[in-house]
């Protein structure tokens, strides 16, 4: 009753606006486009690149392609844009019809009597959308590194509304949801698995990366298929005015690149990495840390083909592999393969379009080796994926982007293969495969300068194809193995269960001046493929399962408002939203589920509704010697699983924190440039609640064996999370043929020693003692060296 009633309220106050954006739309006069493309002098687009309008300090922000589109009334107008590093830009531009420009900036070069430092917003206070974060990788890259690597992962976690997974972990959760809830993406294909050794390293070489934006709220249409966030990664095209070298150097890893032309109309990327983590572990006293072995190396390759004006193609793949060994029993190893071909056309100036084919290949090997207990373990993901999106921009005011795709999936869950004197019997679970159909439409509408609407709708069907058991449970009694009364086969191909549904977008955005506006936004999400783990982040040993039958698609509703103004010359951003959010069909376990290799891995899972809400704030400078960021969330998640059993219950079907509930998040970013142009110091400050965890209060013995006793579902929490990082930069000269960098970097400065996970030991007469086991417990220095030419 509630959701309807707060669904119904937001509706009212948009009755209520749309009234108000009629009158005013009325007394309007008719406006004209200003468009274009912003680049870099190879022809790179610039993604991000503000443009400021003036009189009326109006802005627009730069899309991934380079594009901006802009209304504006007849006039004369002076353009400015900008971009780090870059020159500025300045023309005057008389607007009495719809005007498209070509804007390229050229490198910038330091001063070396005055330094002034400009990093670029990460939002767009004129633009409808909201929840959206933009960072670009010339800020990753002052950021303080583990090991010597600056990471993707890591820096968004210092976002409002996020929160890390934990040390060591590459996931991270969003306003609420878990980890699998985030869709992460390299140029349109899906990563799966986005760790490097177990989590201390993301799978984004940050030498080829363009930028990337997180997107939590207000989320377009055109995005689908997870319920939390999209992580929209890009790589960036070679150079194509000459061939370029670069190499990194750091403790546990190397990495060589280069990037130039291909002929007169075509560019080409190459980059890799790997690490050698070994030497470091032998460091350690512990024996089995000692005598334990790790590797992973990647390889990045991008090549982009200018057609004609009008047609482009780009080619993007990657790969990576990784390993990791611990002593006497079990050898890790997975994969990624990724590659995505993109075909962009522009019909003519008002309607364009992009085709792109995905591939995403992600392979999972775990060895056993100790005697009696020799095995191979073998999953896996396939994703196939094809999409078309357009973008018309012929109606006056507004901006239509349409599109459609099909996605294929194909999981093997498991294949359990034995040698030497192993007691173990082979297994070979069923794959699990499905399809993805979907198509969306979006209207992005200015009625006039104080208000602009974006109206979007998707709807996807999803078919769950054989070969499929589905198991067919006793009513009445909780599900189990024991409980099956009967088995429906479908054949390879066949539809075994089938779900659709609309998921209807919209944003409001309501200008109060020049520098700030108010902004709404309400969306709906499906998500046909989940994570089945009993661990907090993403590992190795997990299983994606799709829904089935007796797995419903998760379905998440979220309403968001909030205020946002950056200041006329940009030095300063300030943002606050709130956020609630309705959360059906979410995954939980029974006590002992039983994860891997189980046949009946339904009989194990429970299913609820949640809910999640919080407000988050953020305050960014952006300009003078003093640079960064406060952001800083209070959230909380919530599930309820009330089953037709006791067995099938938990909390007494009561509300509980989700194991992703974290309610306090503060992160402090700050960069100093110091008075010689070259050198900058940063220094990084996380602090989180701890995650909750069920925790037993009290033990008995029973037939000469200890038991524990636990009083509810994540009823306790970890301690709080807490690590302070410095690093002081040089960085390259652009005006130098050869531009060399260095990073002197200190990963947990006061050597906190925060928890990975809580183990409790049982003592006779006394309750049960927690103890921590902490993952990086010092201070961790490193010294990398980057050199390009």
């Amino acid at each position: 009753m509630l959701k309807q009633k707060t669904v119904l309220l937001f509706f009212l106050l948009l009755t209520c606006l749309w009234n108000q954006i009629m009158a005013e739309a009325a007394q309007t006069p008719a406006f004209h486009t200003l468009s274009g493309t912003v680049t870099d002098t190879r022809g790179e687009p610039l993604v991000g690149a503000y443009i400021r309008i003036s009189p009326g300090n109006k802005t627009a922000v730069t899309d991934f392609e380079g594009k901006f589109s802009i209304p504006l009334k007849a006039g004369l107008y002076q353009i400015e844009s900008q971009y780090l590093s870059m020159k500025k830009y300045r023309r005057e531009v008389k607007l009495d019809n719809d005007v498209q420009l070509a804007i390229v900036l050229e490198s910038g070069e330091l001063s070396l009597e005055e330094v002034v430092v400009t990093a670029e917003p990460s939002m767009d206070v004129n633009a409808v959308t909201m929840g959206s974060s933009y960072l670009d990788v010339k800020t990753l890259r002052k950021m303080p590194s583990f090991l010597g690597e600056v990471d993707v992962i890591r820096s968004i976690t210092t976002l409002p509304g996020v929160a890390s997974a934990g040390e060591g972990t590459a996931g991270f959760y969003v306003r609420g949801g878990s980890a699998d809830q985030n869709l992460i993406l390299l140029d349109d294909a899906p990563v799966f698995n986005s760790a490097h050794l177990f989590g201390f390293f993301s799978v984004y070489n940050p030498d080829v990366l363009s930028s990337y934006t997180l997107h939590r709220s207000g989320i377009s249409a055109q995005y689908g298929g997870r319920i939390s966030s999209i992580l929209d990664v890009s790589i960036k095209d070679g150079n194509k005015e000459a061939l370029k070298f670069y190499a990194g150097l750091s403790p546990v890893s190397a990495k060589i690149g280069f990037d130039g032309p291909v002929g007169k109309s075509s560019s080409i990327l190459v980059a890799g990495r790997a690490a050698y983590p070994d030497y470091i572990l032998r460091l350690f006293p512990n024996e089995d840390v000692k005598n334990s072995s790790g590797y992973f190396y990647d390889i990045n390759m991008k090549f982009r083909q200018e057609i004609n004006l009008n047609n482009s193609l780009e080619l993007s793949s990657y790969y990576s592999k990784d390993g990791f060994k611990f002593p006497y029993d079990t050898v890790y190893s997975w994969s990624n393969m990724l590659g995505s071909l993109r075909w962009n056309h522009i019909f003519n100036p008002a309607l364009s379009s992009s085709l792109s084919l995905a591939k995403s290949v992600y392979q999972n090997n775990v060895e056993g080796i100790a005697t009696g207990e020799e095995f191979i373990l073998n999953s896996g993901i396939d994703y196939t994926g094809l999409k078309a999106d357009f973008n018309y921009l012929a109606l006056q005011n507004q901006v239509i982007d349409f599109g459609g795709g099909i996605a294929d999936y194909k999981i093997q869950p498991g294949i359990l293969e034995v040698y030497g004197t192993s007691s173990f019997k082979p297994l070979e679970l069923q794959r699990d495969e499905g399809r993805e159909l979907f198509s969306y439409l979006n209207n992005e509408i200015t009625f006039n300068e104080t208000i602009s609407l974006a109206l979007g709708l998707r709807y996807s069907f999803f078919i769950k194809t054989g070969p499929a058991d589905v198991y067919i449970f006793e009513e009445g009694k909780p599900r189990s193995e024991t409980s099956i009364t009967d088995t429906l086969s479908y054949a390879d191909g066949e539809a075994a269960q089938t779900y659709q549904g609309l998921e209807p977008r919209a944003s409001l955005k309501y200008s109060l001046n020049s520098i700030s506006s108010l902004k709404a936004g309400y969306s709906r999400t499906r998500q046909y493929i989940q994570l089945i783990s009993n661990t907090a982040a993403i590992t190795p040993v997990d299983v994606w399962k799709l829904s089935n039958k007796h797995i419903l698609p998760q379905v998440s509703d979220q309403l968001s408002i909030g205020y946002f103004l950056v200041k006329p010359d940009n030095s300063l951003e300030f943002s606050w939203e709130i956020y609630y959010k309705w959360l059906q069909n979410q995954l939980d376990y029974k006590d002992g589920a039983k994860i891997l290799l189980n046949p009946t891995l339904e009989a194990d899972l429970l299913f609820g509704e949640g809910t999640a809400y919080g407000s988050e704030w953020l305050v960014k400078k952006n300009e003078g010697k003093v640079t960064g960021w406060l952001s800083l969330s209070y959230s909380r998640s919530f599930r309820t699983i009330a089953g037709e059993t006791k067995e099938e219950t938990i909390n007494n079907g009561l509300k509980y924190p989700s194991n992703f509930d974290k309610p306090i998040n503060l992160n402090l970013f700050m960069n100093y440039q110091f008075p010689a142009p070259r050198w900058t110091f940063s220094a990084n400050f996380n602090y989180s609640t701890g995650r909750p965890i069920t925790a037993s209060d009290s033990w008995y013995r029973y037939y000469g064996k200890i038991f524990a006793n636990y009083p509810g579902r994540n009823q306790e929490r970890m301690p709080a999370y807490h690590r302070l990082d410095l690093s002081i930069n040089y960085n390259p000269d652009p005006a130098k043929k050869i531009q060399t960098s260095w990073s002197l970097s200190v990963y947990n400065l006061y050597f906190r020693r925060n928890a990975y996970s809580t183990l409790f030991r049982h003592q006779y007469g006394r309750p049960p003692g927690a103890y921590k086991l902490s993952v990086i417990g010092v201070a961790v220095p490193s010294l990398s060296f980057n050199i390009k030419f």
